[in-house]
C-alpha cells in the first residue's frame, strides 16, 4: 500500500462527510492566500446571510403550509355554520286535546319551521295508538299529509279525532294513547331531513309529554 493509499484512508460511505462541504469550501477561500483580513471577513459575512437566506425560506415555507392548513379549517367550519343556519327545522310545537264533545276528542298537532329559511316537500305523519293498537284510518289512526312549504315560523295545524268511547278511558287512566309524529322536508339545497316524535298522554297534566324521538330517516324512533 502506497503513502498515498495510506493517507486518503478507507473511502467515506454515502457521502458522509458531504455535510461539511459547504463549511470547508467557505474556510479554504477566506484563508486563501491573496486575500487581506478585510476581504475574509466579507467573504465570513456573506456566508452567513447566506445561510440566513437558506433558513428564511426554509420558515417561509412552513409558515405557507401551515397558513393553508389554517385556510382551510377556517373555510370548512365556516361552511359547516352556514349548513347548520341555513336549513329548516320542523318540529311539533304543540300536541293537545283541544276539544272534546259527545263522539270524539280532538287532538290537534302544530306543526312549525323554528329555522330561518322555507322548508319544500313537507310531508306529515301522525299515528295514534291506544294501549298498543294503532286507531283505525277512518277514525283518526294513521294518516299522511302533504304539507308541501312550511314557511318559518307560520302554524301549520294537522288533527285527528279520537272517539270518545276510547278516549274516556285514557283520560281516566285506565288507556295508554300515544301519538306517534313524523316529518320530512327538505332545504334550499335539497337536502332531506326528517324529525320523529312520540307522545305520550299524561292524565295528571292533562297533555302529552315527550317520550322519544330522532331525527333519523326511514328509522324506528326512541
Amino acid at each position: 500500500m502506497t503513502n498515498d493509499d495510506a493517507q486518503s484512508g478507507p473511502a467515506d460511505p454515502g457521502g458522509a462527510g458531504s455535510a461539511n462541504d459547504d463549511v470547508t469550501l467557505e474556510q479554504d477561500f477566506a484563508n486563501a492566500p491573496g486575500f487581506s483580513r478585510g476581504e475574509r471577513k466579507v467573504v465570513q459575512r456573506l456566508s452567513d446571510v447566506l445561510r440566513f437566506t437558506d433558513f428564511m425560506t426554509a420558515m417561509m415555507v412552513i409558515a405557507t403550509i401551515f397558513s393553508a392548513f389554517a385556510t382551510w379549517r377556517t373555510a370548512r367550519v365556516t361552511n359547516l355554520l352556514f349548513t347548520i343556519a341555513e336549513r329548516p327545522y320542523i318540529g311539533a310545537a304543540r300536541v293537545a286535546i283541544d276539544s272534546i264533545d259527545t263522539e270524539f276528542a280532538r287532538l290537534v298537532i302544530d306543526c312549525r319551521n323554528f329555522g330561518q329559511v322555507s322548508a319544500t316537500a313537507g310531508v306529515a305523519r301522525v299515528s295514534v295508538f291506544i294501549d298498543g293498537k294503532l286507531l283505525p284510518k277512518a277514525i283518526g289512526g294513521v294518516a299522511i299529509e302533504n304539507i308541501g312549504i312550511v314557511s318559518p315560523t307560520v302554524p301549520h295545524l294537522l288533527f285527528r279525532f279520537v272517539p270518545i268511547s276510547l278516549f274516556n278511558p285514557v283520560r281516566d287512566g285506565h288507556s295508554k294513547m300515544i301519538v306517534r309524529i313524523g316529518f320530512d322536508y327538505r332545504g334550499p339545497d335539497q337536502r332531506q331531513f326528517c324529525y320523529n316524535e312520540l307522545m305520550t298522554y299524561d292524565r295528571r297534566l292533562a297533555s302529552f309529554i315527550p317520550s322519544g324521538g330522532n331525527d333519523q330517516c326511514g328509522g324506528q324512533i326512541y
